[in-house]
């Protein structure tokens, strides 16, 4: 298993092989930057110059309206791409530590160096955003047509599959850091409105949720209420097969 966080999500797009691992490996030895949970490390409005990744734990982005309400437009697990620079372009987001984390800012330039030497790693990358921009649009699906059930449902499946495939989940379990008030902000629906949806879960013995460990005791069963298909998280057809009880 591969120990570095962005050469294992990079190789769950496209096959990476010993040098190209070597590089990303080389990549990230960079002064890294611990945050604690509940922290708001890049705020919108700020132009940071540093393509910033996640190696350690969860992050969201976030977007505050005025009178203080948010939107969740997205979690982040270990390897993702929280923030690339494109000019001097303005943060239209924030970005908010889930749990205690460690970011690792690498300079635009040694990565552009990088993907250019190894074309492999290129095409991770490229691979990478497209299944980010995929996640989006269902997520924007999420909280236009499907129902409260539809919509943890989905979720849940959604945050299983990328931890399975980057190792981080033992079985059909994982930890779950987010709180019922983040879900709500992250699915359009009110903190009772969850409450209740996970309430209806367990009854129907689909999930067990407790100390912050979410195990999906029907993976399959789950899938089919949320119609939840993760083709869309899979570029290519390379992945890491989830287990489908």
């Amino acid at each position: 298993m591969l120990f570095n966080a962005l050469a294992r999500r990079l190789s769950c797009c496209f096959p990476l092989d010993e040098n190209d691992v070597r590089a990303v490996e080389r990549l990230c030895a960079v002064p890294r930057r611990r945050v604690a949970a509940r922290r708001e490390f890049l705020r919108e409005g700020d132009r940071p110059g540093h393509v910033h990744v996640l190696l350690e734990g969860w992050a969201c982005h976030q977007v505050m309206l005025p009178d203080g309400r948010r939107q969740i437009t997205a979690f982040h697990l270990p390897g993702d791409i929280l923030w690339q620079p494109l000019g001097e372009a303005r943060m239209d987001f924030s970005i908010l530590a889930l749990t205690p984390a460690i970011i690792a800012p690498i300079p635009t330039s040694a990565l552009e160096a990088v993907a250019k030497a190894h074309p492999a790693i290129a095409t991770a990358l490229a691979l990478q955003n497209r299944v980010a921009e995929a996640v989006l649009r269902r997520w924007l699906v999420n909280v236009g047509q499907r129902a409260a059930f539809e919509r943890i449902g989905h979720l849940f499946c959604e945050l299983h599959h990328r931890l399975h495939a980057i190792g981080l989940a033992q079985g059909n379990g994982f930890a779950f850091p987010v709180t019922q008030v983040e879900l709500a902000e992250a699915t359009g629906l009110t903190p009772v409105h969850v409450n209740r949806v996970l309430r209806d879960m367990r009854r129907q013995g689909l999930i067990d949720l407790e100390n912050r460990v979410l195990r999906i005791l029907q993976l399959r069963a789950l899938a089919q209420h949320a119609l939840f298909d993760p083709a869309y998280l899979e570029p290519h057809g390379h992945h890491s097969a989830a287990p489908s009880p």
